[in-house]
């Protein structure tokens, strides 16, 4: 049954193939919402934007100070490649045959009233667009074929 055992060969092959496809698709996202929903919280101290965190199949719950602290938005841009930098290696870390989800949190007290729109730095829903911008991102991304 050489021609069964060829197709049986060929599907495995387009699994493998859809599994790295579809593993690279939801890291790319995940790096698009992480660095627009960093980039675009308002900054004062540096509190908000540092807390931004990703981690893997579950919500983090921990709490950090401003990675570089500041006042002022002095340090917002220090701060948001420090938090990008420091979520990346978790994202990077996922694997399709452990994880199941990628959670992106942000457990600063003042996160929803900042989403909500209570600074002029940001419009609200900031973190709505975020995840619109991480979907475009993979939006036609190709699953199956080279």
């Amino acid at each position: 049954m050489a021609g069964l055992d060829d197709l049986a060969r060929r599907l495995d092959r387009i699994a493998v193939q859809v599994e790295g496809n579809v593993e690279r698709a939801m890291k790319d996202c995940a790096h698009a919402v992480l660095r627009s929903v960093v980039e675009s919280t308002p900054v004062d101290t540096g509190m908000a934007r540092s807390n931004w965190t990703p981690e893997l199949d579950r919500a983090f719950e921990g709490l950090f100070p401003a990675r570089v602290p500041g006042q002022g938005g002095s340090t917002g841009d220090a701060n948001a490649a420090a938090a990008i930098e420091a979520g990346a290696p978790t994202i990077e870390a996922f694997d399709t045959h452990a994880n199941r989800e990628i959670h992106i949190t942000n457990n600063a007290p003042h996160i929803g009233a900042l989403n909500d729109g209570h600074s002029k730095q940001a419009p609200a829903d900031f973190v709505r667009t975020a995840v619109l911008e991480g979907l475009a991102t993979v939006r036609g991304a190709k699953i199956i074929g080279e």
